[in-house]
């Protein structure tokens, strides 16, 4: 139940239908992506569901900085495949332990991730309206 592999992702490497890739450098690494990167790793997962559940485990991860420690590397930092996944293992089994409060907590996280998705789309229509304005002002005839 809930099993996964880690791969570095290359070009031109057909993933199965249930995937996601996962940032390997940078100061970002560890963040969950659904379309590859040079720099990513590739997990492939059985079931959606399973899909699902390591997606936003590993964004929870991310967001709380657990990666972090984990980096090496002087000018870019990066992540260890073995690491990354024994960092995930763990992970899985905590939430695991008690599952009905993951996903109660996962549900309300993916509701949080929608209005911030929804308050940048209006902030980027503000500020379109305000260019508009600004125009107008300056450049109407």
């Amino acid at each position: 139940m809930f099993n996964f592999q880690i791969k570095t992702y290359r070009e031109g490497l057909n993933p199965s239908k249930h995937h996601f890739f996962i940032l390997s450098r940078g100061l970002n690494t560890g963040k969950p992506l659904d379309e590859p990167c040079p720099n990513c790793f590739l997990v492939e997962t059985d079931s959606e569901e399973s899909r699902n559940f390591h997606y936003w485990l590993c964004y929870a991860l991310w967001q709380t900085d657990h990666f972090k420690p984990h980096l090496i590397g002087s000018v870019i930092p990066f992540i260890h495949i073995s690491t990354l996944r024994n960092c995930l293992e763990v992970a899985k089994s905590k939430a695991l332990k008690d599952r009905a409060a993951y996903i109660k907590s996962l549900a309300l996280l993916q509701d949080f991730e929608k209005k911030a998705k929804m308050l940048k789309q209006q902030v980027e229509l503000i500020s379109q309206v305000k260019k508009a304005i600004f125009f107008k002002i300056l450049f109407a005839e």
